[in-house]
Parts: structure tokens; C-alpha cells; sequence
């Protein structure tokens, strides 16, 4: 991250240690160590009071960050890859019965497909969950985006980024997984 180093070169170019930084602005001088060595991430109105204590934008502030913090937030579209693992495993255990039924030995594969994508969605869901995880400086970065993306205007309101219908999709796939689950034990036993 880039704003650490804005953040010492501002700081220096004031004049200010870090201590001097934090009481300016209202923090504590381990807040700025740690700003300074990209260890957290100040929040908006914090970089907001520094870019006024500077003179400078925010844009100044956090330049060459954007690019990486649209990347954090779109790493949590990969949740995605859950929903995928789920469904996949759902079909799995509904189509046991049936594949052996109908193709005696043969029926694992039908199922096979359905546990290959289930088991690569499941690694992918755990990096990706990983990587969110490791950085917990997700709701900042949605804050500084959507300032600078509305250009100051617009502070408080969520960042909007791609975001799936989750409650939709589940409530979907899970009357379509009772409905064949029925339509196998009726059919089965």
C-alpha cells in the first residue's frame, strides 16, 4: 500500500513526528507506526483530517492504492464459489440413489462431475476466504472508494460493487433441492 509512504512523506514535509501526526489528528502515535508501515489502514474521515492537515486531496492521499482496494473488494465476489460448492454437493447427495438405481456400477459416473466441481469450488472458496481474512481492512476501503468515486459527495452510503443476490440464489436452489429430493424418495422408496 502507497498511503503509508504518503503519509511518512506529508508528515515529514510538515515537519511533524509521529506523535505530533496523531495528536493533530486525534489517534494514537502506534496508529500513524502502523499506517506508516502498511500494517492497517486509516479509515476515511481520519485520511479526510490528514488531507486537510496536509493541504492536499485525498486522491493525493491514497494515489495507486484504488487499483488495489477495487481488487480487495472484488475478492468477495468469490463467495460465489460457496454457493457453487454447495449446490454442487447438494446435487451430489440427491442424485446418489438415482445414478445407482438406474446405472448400477456405472452411476459414480454421473456423480463424478458433480464431486470434481464441488471439491474445486471448496479450494477456491477457502483461498479466496483466505485472502479476505488476512485483510481485514475491507469496509475502509469501501469507505475511501466510494468518497473518491463520488468525489467527496457521497461518504456514508455503501460502495456499490457487484454484489450477488445471495438471498434470492438460496432461496431458489433450495426449493428446487427439496422439490427433487421429494420427487427421490417418492420415486426411490
Amino acid at each position: 500500500m502507497e498511503i503509508g509512504k504518503h503519509i511518512q512523506y506529508y508528515r515529514k514535509r510538515e515537519g511533524l513526528t509521529q506523535e505530533d501526526l496523531a495528536e493533530k489528528i486525534f489517534v494514537s502515535r502506534n496508529s500513524v507506526s502502523n499506517w506508516e508501515r502498511g500494517k492497517n489502514y486509516p479509515d476515511i474521515e481520519i485520511i479526510s483530517r490528514m488531507s486537510i492537515l496536509f493541504d492536499v486531496t485525498i486522491d493525493h492521499l491514497v494515489k495507486g492504492d484504488l487499483k488495489e482496494m477495487k481488487e480487495e473488494i472484488y475478492l468477495t465476489r468469490f463467495n460465489q464459489w460457496s454457493s457453487v460448492m454447495l449446490i454442487s454437493f447438494g446435487i451430489l447427495t440427491l442424485l446418489v440413489i438415482p445414478s445407482f438405481h438406474y446405472f448400477n456400477m456405472y452411476g459414480f459416473l454421473i456423480l463424478l462431475p458433480f464431486a470434481a466441481i464441488g471439491l474445486y469450488a471448496g479450494y477456491r472458496t477457502e483461498i479466496h476466504k483466505k485472502r479476505i481474512i488476512k485483510n481485514n481492512n475491507l469496509k475502509t476501503y469501501e469507505q475511501i472508494l466510494n468518497y473518491v468515486e463520488s468525489r467527496g459527495q457521497n461518504q456514508d452510503a455503501e460502495y456499490n460493487y457487484n454484489r450477488p443476490k445471495n438471498i434470492v440464489i438460496i432461496s431458489v436452489f433450495s426449493i428446487v433441492y427439496f422439490l427433487i429430493l421429494f420427487l427421490s424418495v417418492q420415486l426411490f422408496l
